[in-house]
């Protein structure tokens, strides 16, 4: 017999295969680096690394979206609704982060730009996921994180 977090866990798996392309097909990642290596050559502009992690929240986007409906019929639509929210904010946040260093950081060497950009954004990301986690075991007993959602797939 199955727990309700078993078969959220189901359904959130079965949701992440069909509407995160880019997580579930290495090809797609291949194709998405190749192509921005492409344009950071033909542009002459290392701004078109910024198309990196706005690919990866639009193809997040609609497993996001996916989740959000399964959850407002476990948790209801309020705290669903909540919770995505936050999760719209801090990656907006995180993004807008990332933009402001790599225009900052645009004339230095490749090896330091990258530095600045991980020693900022790497333990800003891992409060930002903390306090999400926070917020959604506040409000869910049967709390089912994307990370054991990876796993799954």
């Amino acid at each position: 017999m199955r727990t309700a977090r078993d078969e959220r866990l189901h359904e959130l798996t079965l949701a992440y295969m069909d509407k995160n392309t880019l997580g579930t097909k290495m090809i797609w990642s291949i194709l998405l680096f190749i192509g921005v290596g492409i344009l950071t050559t033909l542009f002459d502009s290392s701004l078109m690394v910024l198309l990196i992690p706005a690919t990866y929240f639009l193809f997040d986007y609609r497993y996001q979206v996916e989740k959000r409906r399964i959850l407002e019929s476990y948790i209801g639509e309020e705290l669903a609704t909540k919770q995505w929210r936050f999760w719209i904010i801090y990656q907006v946040i995180l993004y807008t982060i990332f933009v402001v260093l790599m225009v900052a950081t645009m004339d230095r060497p490749f090896w330091q730009m990258w530095l600045a950009l991980m020693i900022i954004l790497i333990p800003l990301y891992a409060i930002c996921e903390r306090v999400y986690k926070k917020i959604q075991l506040r409000d869910d007993p049967d709390f089912v994180s994307d990370q054991e959602v990876h796993k799954n797939v």
